[in-house]
């Protein structure tokens, strides 16, 4: 599988807007994800680099070295929704048991929500740190998060249901996933 880092931003988009199955939803959230840590890192950078920067230069220094790492992980998620869900189309296909590659559609989506909420998170610790010509974008960083994490647990509710309904690894999914909206 190719990676979705390797194609110019035009042929995503066109991947996505195609009849192929995938990338599709949480592929998307998860790039937009890393969009969204890359503007916060940009935000950071941009206040510590400002003339009249007078914060904690070790803060916003941690700070952008998470957002970036977060980045990262965001990133590997996106390529392997990708690959989940083509194996969870390849057992539909060839007729093979699906109930790990179910598990793997369902637990994708979940990290996507859960790595973009750790995004928020830094966000939410930027807040009042940042120079105020950047403030705006700290704004739309948090926002593009919070998006990815309630698009990507569409999915994740979506998907859970195909367990059944006394699976304890379905409630405990619901759970969390009820968690992270309630943050995004």
């Amino acid at each position: 599988m190719d990676s979705i880092w390797t194609a110019t931003l035009a042929a995503f988009r066109d991947r996505v807007a195609s009849h192929e199955p995938v990338p599709a939803g949480v592929t998307a959230a998860a790039v937009s994800a890393t969009l969204a840590l890359a503007l916060l890192s940009k935000v950071l950078q941009v206040t510590l680099r400002h003339k009249d920067f007078a914060g904690d230069p070790n803060l916003i220094g941690a700070l952008l070295d998470d957002a970036q790492k977060t980045s990262v992980t965001l990133s590997n998620l996106a390529d392997d929704d990708v690959a989940a869900f083509q194996q969870y189309l390849d057992c539909l296909r060839s007729k093979q048991p699906t109930g790990s590659a179910l598990r793997k559609t369902i637990e994708v989506p979940l990290n996507v929500a859960r790595t973009a909420s750790v995004g928020i998170t830094l966000c939410e610790r930027s807040a009042g740190h940042v120079h105020e010509v950047v403030a705006p974008d700290l704004g739309i960083a948090f926002a593009l998060l919070a998006a990815a994490v309630r698009s990507a647990l569409v999915t994740v509710n979506s998907n859970i249901r195909q367990l059944p309904s006394g699976d304890p690894y379905r409630n405990d999914v619901a759970a969390e996933a009820s968690r992270l909206a309630a943050k995004s």
